[in-house]
């Protein structure tokens, strides 16, 4: 039997996960290249916005892990936040002519992409091709 939250508990994960949405923003704000034009895309620029959000995927699957019982509550989770990250990140990242644009392109990336992501690394975890790999680097 599935293990649902008490309305507390709720009001408990929303305030941590929205403390962990403000500890990686404050950690890209410290850890990114501030290198942006308003006419041309900065390819490093967007290139370092990927890397960053492919690394925290894993860790916020494991914190989202921890706190939240439901499998489809957990990815939702993990969406919701990639998605403010996306748009606090975004905000720098994207030229004034593409801004128009950014609707379709964070469609693409939390939707498609960030979805597919997050699916896949579920699945290593789940059928442990991740911790096996990991006990055989530690031997």
């Amino acid at each position: 039997m599935k293990k649902h939250l008490s309305a507390i508990e709720e009001q408990d994960v929303i305030l941590r996960l929205d403390l962990y949405l403000k500890d990686l923003q404050d950690r890209w704000d410290r850890e990114a290249q501030k290198k942006y034009s308003w006419i041309k895309i900065n390819k490093n620029y967007i290139f370092e916005c990927a890397v960053f959000i492919i690394n925290i995927l894993d860790e916020l699957i494991l914190f989202v892990e921890k706190i939240i019982p439901q499998g489809s509550d957990k990815k939702f989770a993990v969406i919701t936040i990639v998605d403010r990250l996306f748009d606090h990140i975004s905000l720098t990242a994207f030229p004034i002519w593409l801004k128009p644009f950014a609707p379709i392109i964070k469609k693409i990336v939390i939707d498609i992409i960030v979805s597919s992501l997050i699916d896949f690394i579920v699945s290593k975890y789940r059928n442990g091709y991740w911790s096996i790999k990991q006990e055989a680097l530690n031997e």
